[in-house]
């Protein structure tokens, strides 16, 4: 869907190019007491008519690319993804469960309860490769979402296993209005706007209508120099008059 997306893009702005070098040429051609320059208004019809077909082309890739989104992300529902625990030599889907269950003191988080579980990717000796849960049941699989907070100081964290999009998405709002303000839940991101208003984002387009943080206040700054208010100035002068009346 990505690669359709920057087709049309690119031949959206291919054809305006083409078409605004052809007009210019049309122009200098074509003298304006000429019958033919009615060429150039069948030109600029044309021309709207196949921007807007691309235009719409372009809307319906986007919900076409938005509905295979929701599509992929369903079939995530029951996984969520374990980041921070350390590698081992031996590792087995038991040891890891075991252990997952332990930190998390969740009893019922067992072998028989897991569908699948494995590192992703490949070994890195930076730091230990992210675990993916797949949950034979959802309520199992949003108890252990909803415990994540027991994983505090310990070094390992839990996140929804996001498609690409979402997960770029979501990336750009945590850079926009900061890790706190951001969060997913059940595979769709969530801002907290300035004014705390909780926002359920699935676009750029939608992250970009939230106003940001930074455009709340607006800050004056001082001037070095600047001469004081009328107010301060008239404040100043009655006090000096009162000393002068106190002196005499």
């Amino acid at each position: 869907m990505d690669s359709i997306k920057n087709t049309v893009a690119e031949l959206t702005e291919q054809f305006n190019n083409r078409m605004t070098e052809f007009q210019k040429e049309l122009k200098t051609s074509v003298p304006t007491v000429s019958s033919s320059s009615n060429i150039e208004v069948q030109f600029n019809a044309f021309r709207s008519f196949v921007l807007a077909a691309l235009e719409n082309l372009q809307r319906q890739v986007e919900l076409l690319s938005r509905q295979a989104d929701e599509i992929e992300m369903r079939t995530r529902k029951k996984i969520l993804l374990v980041h921070g625990v350390p590698e081992a030599k031996i590792e087995t889907s038991v040891t890891l469960t075991k252990m997952l269950s332990e930190r998390m003191q969740l009893p019922e988080l067992t072998k028989d309860s897991i569908h699948t579980l494995h590192r992703l990717g490949q070994s890195n000796s930076d730091r230990p490769r992210a675990i993916l849960i797949k949950f034979k049941e959802t309520s199992l699989r949003n108890k252990v979402w909803f415990s994540k907070k027991s994983l505090k100081g310990s070094g390992v964290t839990l996140s929804e296993f996001l498609t690409r999009c979402r997960h770029r998405i979501f990336q750009t709002a945590r850079q926009r209005f900061g890790v706190n303000r951001c969060w997913t839940r059940d595979g769709t991101v969530v801002v907290m706007g300035p004014d705390g208003t909780k926002h359920r984002i699935y676009s750029i387009a939608d992250l970009n209508s939230i106003p940001s943080c930074d455009g709340d206040v607006e800050v004056t700054p001082a001037v070095v120099g600047a001469s004081p208010p009328a107010s301060a100035k008239n404040s100043k002068m009655s006090q000096l008059r009162s000393r002068r009346i106190q002196k005499k």
